[in-house]
C-alpha cells in the first residue's frame, strides 16, 4: 500500500486520512500544512504520519487546500506521476483556471467533491464517519486518466462515501443553489443580528445559522471562483423573496400560505 500526501490538514483532509487508514488504503499519511498549531495538532492526533515541506513523488496526492489554492497546486504537480484529487466545493470555474495558464496539469488529476463540509474545521473536528453513506461527486473531463478515475472512485468508496459523476459546470450552478447560496444568506442574516438578541434564539435560529460559522477564507474563495453562478441563484432567491414580501406588504394570506406550501413540499422531498 503506498502513501497519501495531503495538502491541508483541515476538517476533509484529516477526516479523510482517518477513514482512509481505517479501511487500510494508505499504509503512510503525511502532510504539507502551512500553519504550525494546525500541523502540530494533526501529527499530535495521530491522523498524520509526518509533516513535509512537499509532496512525495511517488504518493498520490490530495488537495484539502482552499479552493483558491487548487489551481497553484496543480501547476505545482504538473509532472506528478501519481494520481491527483481535490475536494473543492467549485469545479468547472477551477478548471476553466488551469485551462487558462495553459499548463495541463498533473495527467492523474480527478476532480472531485465529497458533499461533506461542516462549519467546524481544523483536525480536531476530524471524524472518521465523515464520508459514509455521503455522497461524492466525481467531474472528470475528456483528458482524465481512466486508471487515475478508478483509483480515486475507489478511494471515496473505500471511506464510505456513494460516488457519482457531473459535468462540472452543471456542479457548479447545482451546489450555488444547494450549498453556496445558503451559506450566503445565513452570513447576511447573522450580520443583522445584535449581540443582545441572541439570548432570545431559538430553534429556528439555530438550524438556520449553523453554518454561518463557517471558516471566512474559505467561503470568499469559493464565493470568488463561483460567482457567476452564485449571482445568477441569488437573483433568483430575490425574486421568490420579493413575492413573499408583496404578499405580505397586501396582507394576502392566500397568496402567502401558497408560497410557504410551496417551499414546504420541496422541503417534504428532500431525504434526511
Amino acid at each position: 500500500m503506498p502513501g497519501l500526501t495531503i495538502v491541508g490538514a483541515g476538517l476533509i483532509g484529516c477526516s479523510f486520512a482517518a477513514a482512509a487508514r481505517e479501511a487500510g488504503i494508505f499504509d503512510h499519511f503525511e502532510a504539507v500544512e502551512p500553519d504550525p498549531g494546525t500541523a502540530d495538532r494533526a501529527l499530535a492526533l495521530g491522523l498524520i504520519d509526518a509533516l513535509v515541506e512537499q509532496p512525495s513523488p511517488d504518493y498520490p496526492v490530495l488537495l484539502a487546500c482552499p479552493s483558491d489554492q487548487v489551481v497553484p497546486w496543480l501547476l505545482q504537480l504538473n509532472d506528478h506521476e501519481a494520481p491527483v484529487f481535490d475536494v473543492a466545493s467549485v469545479k468547472g470555474a477551477i478548471l476553466r483556471k488551469l485551462a487558462a495558464t495553459g499548463t495541463p496539469g498533473p495527467a492523474g488529476f480527478v476532480a472531485c467533491h465529497p458533499i461533506a463540509g461542516r462549519e467546524t474545521s481544523g483536525p480536531d473536528a476530524a471524524d472518521v464517519q465523515l464520508f459514509r453513506n455521503r455522497p461524492a461527486i466525481i467531474t472528470p473531463g475528456a483528458a482524465t486518466d481512466p486508471d487515475s478515475l478508478a483509483r480515486v472512485r475507489g478511494w471515496w468508496q473505500a471511506v464510505g462515501a456513494q460516488v457519482d459523476t457531473m459535468d462540472p459546470d452543471l456542479h457548479d450552478e447545482i451546489y450555488a443553489r444547494t450549498s453556496h447560496l445558503p451559506h450566503l444568506l445565513a452570513f447576511a442574516f447573522l450580520l443583522g443580528i445584535e449581540p443582545h438578541q441572541l439570548p432570545h434564539s431559538g430553534g429556528g435560529f439555530r438550524d438556520f445559522s449553523r453554518i454561518g460559522a463557517s471558516d471566512p477564507q474559505m467561503w470568499s474563495a469559493i464565493f470568488d471562483l463561483n460567482r457567476t453562478a452564485v449571482l445568477s441563484a441569488l437573483d433568483e432567491f430575490r425574486q421568490h423573496l420579493d413575492e413573499l414580501a408583496a404578499a405580505i406588504e397586501a396582507g394576502d394570506r392566500a397568496a402567502c400560505r401558497r408560497l410557504i406550501s410551496a417551499a414546504r413540499a420541496r422541503r417534504a422531498d428532500l431525504a434526511d
